[in-house]
């Protein structure tokens, strides 16, 4: 009889929850508003959001009517029959549900539309579009397209091309991007702030736009064309470019960059004008993350190939900085007279691949110094041997002999008096490394530190903590930490 009573109550909307407990209670899923209910349905998956329809009259058609679409081409992975018949399914799925929803405003738009083999890319990619499209004029806020399988996603440059007033941010997956993409970007979405590219196909070498403040190409991205990218954003505050393809791009326009994290790759043909040129547009940041790959390049006497950054407080760089006895590491330092945090990535696999990659030049001035440093971090991201050759870092006149530090502390390469704190994280491997014992044994325990001031803890990570009130000039202040 209770089975029967909540199917009748169910089956017309009746708010009140039927139990044999509480028969009177009221349901407060039921009892909220219906735009309360329709945001908080949005977060499902589309084929699930049309399966609350029968949960009651209520519930009928809330689904025509939520802000959010999430169009998953996986929902229809556990279905019966083959996996043309379920990628069939899926388009008339999508259509059927743009085609039966109200017209109401989006939030945002997710599609996850992979091509199989079976289908064709052409009429899929067409579909995909239709669909973007019709977010667009439903003034989607945000549009996010995941595309994969076979073939990627041919996006249509078109669908962009009508006013899109809405659209502030974009994230494309394993997306085709030709010309005129990024002009209609600009022109047809005229508020558009944030566009983030991953694994894509970028055929459009220039990247232009009055409005995007976060811009990010990351290196699964694969520019396929000729020539150099060009990239002029006044507005741009954030930068992340990693593609493979391109060499360095031309920045132009780029005054209100604050961070940068990049990637360059030069060749044969790159020229030490182009690294000046490309530096001088990213000499305003307050944060810097620029890494190098490719070719050596020779550096002529007195070039000054690196400007000055003078806001720049947070600075990250990979191996490439270390070649030629720190030749690019110590240009930089000299460069960045605010600095307060350094980090070096050193990653095993650029040692073995490019072992004599980086700037080549005699550096005749080598003291920098360094008045706001307070850390430095060194990152081992694989199994790094030649520890050894970043240690030289902090030591003016190191001799390694057997395995074994020979050190003069009368004299510096550089002065940092705030420097508080040396990290260097390695592997489990590493942690035995007699280069990083020799640097405990030799340069801090010999150098004026006794036992007490080591605290030792072996937990998640083994920590060697210094306490020091002294300057570099005096001992160096370090923290020495290796995961176990």
């Amino acid at each position: 009889m209770s089975l029967s009573t909540d199917s009748m109550a169910e089956a017309s909307g009746d708010a009140r929850m039927v139990s044999p407990g509480d028969a009177g209670a009221v349901c407060r899923i039921n009892s909220l508003p219906s735009d309360v209910l329709t945001r908080a349905i949005s977060f499902l998956d589309a084929r699930q959001l049309v399966q609350t329809c029968v949960l009651s009259r209520r519930w009928r058609d809330l689904w025509r009517s939520v802000p959010r679409i999430n169009a998953s081409r996986h929902e229809f992975d556990g279905m019966a029959g083959t996996e043309e018949e379920r990628h069939v399914l899926f388009k008339k799925f999508i259509n059927r549900f743009l085609m039966l929803r109200n017209p109401v405003a989006l939030d945002e738009f997710w599609l996850r539309y992979n091509i199989t083999y079976y289908s064709d890319p052409d009429a899929d990619s067409e579909d995909a579009n239709l669909w973007i499209r019709h977010a667009l004029q439903s003034n989607a806020r945000s549009v996010e397209v995941f595309g994969g399988g076979v073939i990627s996603l041919q996006l249509d440059p078109a669908v962009f091309a009508s006013e899109c007033c809405f659209l502030t941010s974009m994230l494309l997956s394993d997306v085709f991007l030709e010309p005129p993409f990024f002009r209609n970007l600009q022109t047809g979405c005229p508020v558009s702030e944030r566009l983030i590219l991953r694994c894509c196909a970028i055929v459009d070498t220039e990247i232009s736009s009055h409005t995007l403040k976060d811009l990010t190409i990351d290196d699964e991205c694969h520019c396929i064309f000729e020539g150099r990218a060009s990239i002029s954003i006044p507005s741009l505050v954030d930068l992340h470019f990693f593609p493979n393809g391109t060499g360095i791009p031309l920045l132009e326009n780029m005054e209100s960059l604050v961070t940068a994290s990049l990637l360059i790759r030069t060749d044969k043909d790159t020229q030490v004008d182009d690294i000046r040129q490309f530096l001088r547009s990213l000499s305003g940041v307050t944060e810097l993350e620029f890494n190098c790959l490719g070719t050596t390049l020779e550096i002529e006497q007195n070039l000054q190939w690196c400007p000055k950054f003078n806001n720049l407080t947070t600075l990250t760089l990979d191996g490439w900085c270390l070649y030629e006895d720190f030749y690019p590491l110590i240009v930089f330092l000299q460069n960045s007279p605010n600095l307060e945090q350094l980090t070096l990535e050193l990653r095993e696999i650029f040692i073995k691949l490019h072992p004599y990659q980086g700037f080549i030049r005699y550096l005749e001035e080598r003291s920098f110094t360094c008045v706001h440093l307070v850390r430095v971090d060194i990152v081992f991201e694989t199994i790094y041997s030649d520890s050894k050759v970043i240690l030289r870092f902090f030591m003016v006149w190191t001799h390694y002999t057997n395995q074994s530090f020979t050190v003069n502390l009368e004299e510096r390469l550089f002065t940092c008096e705030n420097l508080k704190i040396v990290e260097i994280v390695c592997w489990e491997e590493s942690g035995n490394d007699p280069v990083l014992k020799n640097l405990e044994e030799k340069l801090f325990l010999d150098n004026g530190l006794t036992s007490r001031q080591i605290d030792m803890v072996t937990r998640v990570y083994l920590a060697l903590r210094f306490y020091l009130n002294q300057s570099l000039e005096q001992v160096l202040p370090a923290r020495l930490t290796m995961p176990v």
